[in-house]
């Protein structure tokens, strides 16, 4: 990993304070994300915080496929790998670092650390990549490269961390973006593994999502384990898809519960949420999720009748993975279940969970 000190202005060093440091750390990650040339998402929170996801690489969306494979550089495979800059313009210092930067000592020099914001804001970027991948569930096996990394990942494989000296009100533009991207073709690095999946660029509609698709993630997670769960399928995991998807349903189901019974039930938000938390955990989801369906929901939203059928008992596969039930035989009841009967509860666990979804979307916008 490289440490570099790049000046935008003409300062003296004496005077230098935290207000003139920001930082840009270039992670080069193990796969290709279609997002075009150059593209900026901003972090949906946090004002000060932002990514450019740079392709070396870059196929139009209506491209043939084939066409676009044959654009892969064979013989210098990092090539189609997206880079991304994550960019902080109120980074935390540790104790000496900021005299490190006025002297110059970029060995003293460290934010490499897991407290960077911008790490979390990469795996969600990479997780709203799979969600607009696989769109509305109709997805190809090309979805499959991209995934969340791990933190020792993530680490190992930033290529370089600038820290950039500015007058605070000074912008950093795509100019300068992309002149830090040159300069970091320049320098030797060797990390070349990764896989490329459909490497065609997004529609500017996909782009779009892939914005929103931060924020439905930042906002609740059974987008992201609903997309692990499509994922996990895709790769053969059916008993991982059936955890994860039933995981994503009782999650989107919770927020369901809370939008329709906000209303009806009076009082403080910390009771009402007290209330929901104990409902939620203290009674049978296999019913709670029957009662919300026949219930609670609009005749239009309700997922059929067979739907829910295998739903629930993929509901039952579930809690035989994970409470390891056991026959008179000794034998897990998992294994008594053919594949196909483990096919039918994962499709009508993510029929249902669909409809929940669409419901609750309906609802946040109203």
């Amino acid at each position: 990993m490289q440490r570099i000190i790049r000046k935008l202005n003409e300062l003296n060093a004496d005077n230098l304070t935290l207000a003139h440091v920001r930082t840009a750390t270039i992670v080069r990650l193990p796969f290709h994300l279609c997002t075009g040339s150059i593209f900026q998402i901003a972090e949906p929170d946090n004002d000060c915080l932002e990514i450019w996801l740079r392709n070396k690489l870059s196929i139009p969306h209506d491209a043939d496929i084939h066409e676009g494979i044959n654009q892969i550089p064979r013989s210098s495979p990092e090539g189609f790998l997206t880079d991304a800059l994550i960019v902080n313009r109120k980074p935390e210092l540790r104790p000496g670092e900021l005299e490190a930067i006025r002297t110059g000592r970029t060995e003293a020099i460290g934010f490499a650390s897991l407290r960077n914001p911008g790490f979390r804001l990469l795996n969600e970027v990479v997780a709203a990549h799979q969600m607009v991948r696989f769109g509305p569930y109709v997805f190809g096996m090309g979805a499959l490269w991209p995934r969340m990394l791990t933190d020792r990942e993530t680490i190992e494989r930033i290529l370089v961390e600038v820290v950039l000296l500015a007058d605070p009100d000074h912008i950093i533009d795509k100019d300068i973006i992309l002149k830090l991207f040159d300069d970091m073709d320049k320098l030797p690095f060797s990390l070349h593994s990764g896989g490329m999946g459909d490497p065609r660029n997004y529609s500017s509609e996909q782009l779009a999502a892939l914005k929103l698709a931060v924020r439905k993630i930042r906002k609740h997670a059974f987008y992201e384990l609903k997309t692990n769960a499509i994922a996990a399928m895709l790769g053969g995991d059916a008993i991982v898809a059936i955890v994860l998807g039933c995981a994503a349903l009782e999650g989107v189901h919770g927020a369901f519960m809370r939008l329709i019974l906000r209303d009806k039930i009076p009082g403080e938000i910390g009771k009402f949420n007290t209330f929901m938390s104990d409902l939620l955990r203290e009674q049978g989801f296999y019913s709670l999720v029957q009662l919300s369906v026949r219930v609670l929901m609009k005749t239009e939203e309700r997922p059929s009748d067979d739907e829910l059928k295998q739903c629930l008992n993929g509901v039952i596969l579930r809690n035989a993975i994970m409470h390891l039930d056991i026959k008179k035989t000794g034998k897990y009841k998992m294994r008594e279940f053919s594949p196909s009967k483990i096919n039918e509860g994962y499709s009508g666990i993510m029929a249902v969970y669909r409809a929940f979804e669409a419901a609750v979307e309906s609802r946040e916008k109203s």
